[in-house]
């Protein structure tokens, strides 16, 4: 009796002591549920996302008063939330509701004349495909590769193709995962700027899946002069539960070598950051995504 007296009151303490925030993600308009979206603590490498229903579970133990919560999904107005009315050791319901982006929708509406493109798809890739290796990248974390535009031509995109391996180690717990695709102007900086497109691209990869190639022709994503980076979110799929810090997520994408630094990475929507750091496999050189792209020109 003593043994489930105790696990008891462990239970009782834990349930009363512990700071959660929990509700749903909804359209502002709509009132839809809004699945996979972010929600992160603005500068730290914390974060959940909202399930397939829109609604979310956020342990804010590791929060402190002064931190923000940052909630965001492509096509939305981001939405900022101080903790400092969370404070309490107990579990808050709040329902987020975000804003549409009109001005974006509302390129849908306008009349112009059609655009005319080659009939020649021109394929571009990040790096060599026989020098390729696989790569776990936890849940919330967001890596944009920019893939230059050698002609100096406007286009659109016509084709994205991705490469996966299934991985597994003993030492490591292996999680299935999801992708979400997004896709980025060049800023001022050579960061990755504002959105291009604003549908959410989510991949469900199966365990085995090898290749992976999106039709994106009739999606009219603009490939500018410079070039576009495409963004690759690792999203934790709604039935996964870790227990440890330490995971690798699986099918997982396949890398490659570069030269010079094309990769940018982040945490939940979080601030961009440069790749500085050289690969192990070859010091002299920077690991990124090996991700290859169709690509149509603006007719003559």
């Amino acid at each position: 009796m003593k043994y489930y007296s105790i696990i008891a009151f462990v239970l009782i303490y834990l349930s009363v002591n512990s700071q959660t925030l929990k509700g749903e993600v909804l359209d502002s308009l709509t009132r839809q549920e809004l699945p996979y979206v972010n929600l992160g603590i603005k500068g730290k490498r914390i974060g959940v996302y909202s399930n397939e229903n829109g609604k979310y579970n956020f342990d804010l133990s590791k929060t402190s008063q002064e931190d923000t919560i940052i909630v965001s999904l492509i096509g939305y107005r981001k939405q900022k939330i101080a903790l400092s009315r969370f404070f309490e050791k107990k579990e808050y319901q709040f329902n987020f509701q975000l804003i549409p982006k009109i001005e974006s929708l509302n390129e849908i509406f306008i009349l112009s004349k059609p655009k005319k493109y080659s009939t020649n798809k021109i394929q571009i890739s990040t790096g060599n495909r026989n020098q390729t290796f696989p790569s776990s990248v936890p849940y919330g974390s967001e890596v944009a590769v920019f893939i230059e535009n050698s002609k100096h031509k406007k286009g659109k995109l016509s084709q994205l193709h991705l490469k996966f391996k299934s991985i597994k180690d003993d030492k490591f717990k292996t999680h299935p995962t999801y992708y979400r695709l997004a896709f980025y102007n060049l800023d001022t900086l050579g960061f990755p700027g504002d959105l291009v497109h604003f549908e959410n691209v989510i991949i469900k990869p199966k365990i085995k899946t090898k290749s992976f190639k999106i039709d994106l022709e009739d999606k009219e994503i603009p490939f500018s002069e410079d070039g576009i980076f495409v963004g690759i979110e690792t999203i934790k799929p709604d039935f996964v539960k870790l227990t440890s810090s330490m995971y690798l997520t699986t099918p997982t994408l396949l890398y490659t070598h570069t030269k010079t630094s094309l990769k940018y990475y982040r945490f939940h929507s979080n601030v961009w950051h440069k790749q500085k750091r050289k690969s192990v496999l070859k010091k002299k050189l920077f690991t990124v995504p090996f991700i290859k792209v169709k690509v149509v020109y603006e007719a003559e």
